[in-house]
């Protein structure tokens, strides 16, 4: 009620009730607000869902996100300090409640992991990835098809006797928190390479978008605009690179991103333009 200005005791436990009651399964969504709805306030909210409802099958747990527009003083971000402590928290949590099945159901969206600079869970831990829309798991499911994925192309490559001589610099644009993925799956397909014996023809820089537009604590790659990327990218010297890579995610399905921008907008640039999918075997096909 205090984050949304409601004194009619609005309770949302008690709708998820009447949902429960009747048989309909349920994602649960719990938005953590530092200060509001963490600590004991939590651990009541967990409590209650874990033991009192049979159709829950999921429950994300994620960072509040705050944009430049705030104007509620009361909300926070979080920080690298406050995901460790979360971490630990949901840790201890799971410890002490080891007994509720329903515990392994709890899950922590990818930016605490990004925020704390801790590794991610494995990819068994996810489950069926039930609350991979709300950025839950997306990067230990797009780490996991590397490793899949690798493999077979590198099997390709050698079958095939790959001798493409082409040399290419290419820049890959991102957010704050894609770079952290990014340069993970970087690392390891470049291990996988040198391992094969695969010369390394393509290099690659990251051009890392802040996102202006919205401001405050909004990092990932979904939410870059056109306006930032244009002008990221305008500041560099882009003759020097043979392709630049923007992922689709910035466009919805009519072609468009937040800020009303089309690819023909991007394409003013001086560069070459490929708009690419955000899976592992495309970004590894590029690379090989």
């Amino acid at each position: 009620n205090k984050l949304f200005g409601n004194n009619n005791n609005f309770s949302a436990l008690e709708n998820l009730k009447i949902l429960d009651k009747n048989k309909v399964r349920t994602n649960i969504q719990i938005v953590l607000c530092p200060g509001i709805n963490d600590s004991k306030d939590l651990e009541n909210t967990l409590n209650n869902l874990t033991r009192k409802f049979k159709r829950i099958q999921s429950i994300g747990i994620v960072p509040v996100g705050i944009t430049r527009y705030n104007k509620n003083k009361d909300l926070k971000s979080y920080d690298k300090h406050k995901s460790l402590s979360l971490i630990e928290y949901l840790r201890k949590y799971r410890l002490k409640n080891i007994d509720n099945k329903n515990i392994k159901k709890i899950y922590l969206s990818d930016e605490f992991y990004i925020m704390s600079g801790k590794e991610f869970p494995y990819y068994s831990d996810y489950g069926r990835f039930l609350q991979i829309q709300n950025g839950i798991g997306k990067s230990a499911d797009f780490l996991n098809e590397i490793k899949n994925c690798i493999q077979k192309k590198i099997k390709l490559w050698i079958k095939n006797k790959n001798n493409n001589n082409t040399y290419n610099n290419i820049l890959i644009v991102t957010s704050e928190y894609g770079i952290v993925v990014l340069e993970k799956a970087l690392r390891f397909i470049n291990a996988e390479k040198k391992s094969a014996n695969i010369p390394i023809k393509n290099t690659f820089e990251i051009a890392v978008v802040r996102n202006k537009f919205f401001g405050g604590n909004v990092k990932v790659t979904g939410l870059l605009t056109g306006t930032d990327i244009i002008n990221t990218l305008r500041v560099k010297d882009l003759t020097k690179y043979n392709r630049v890579l923007i992922p689709d995610c910035i466009f919805n399905k009519n072609g468009l991103t937040l800020d009303d921008y089309k690819l023909k907008d991007l394409e003013t640039l001086d560069c070459s333009i490929k708009i690419i999918r955000e899976t592992a075997c495309t970004l590894i096909s590029l690379i090989l």
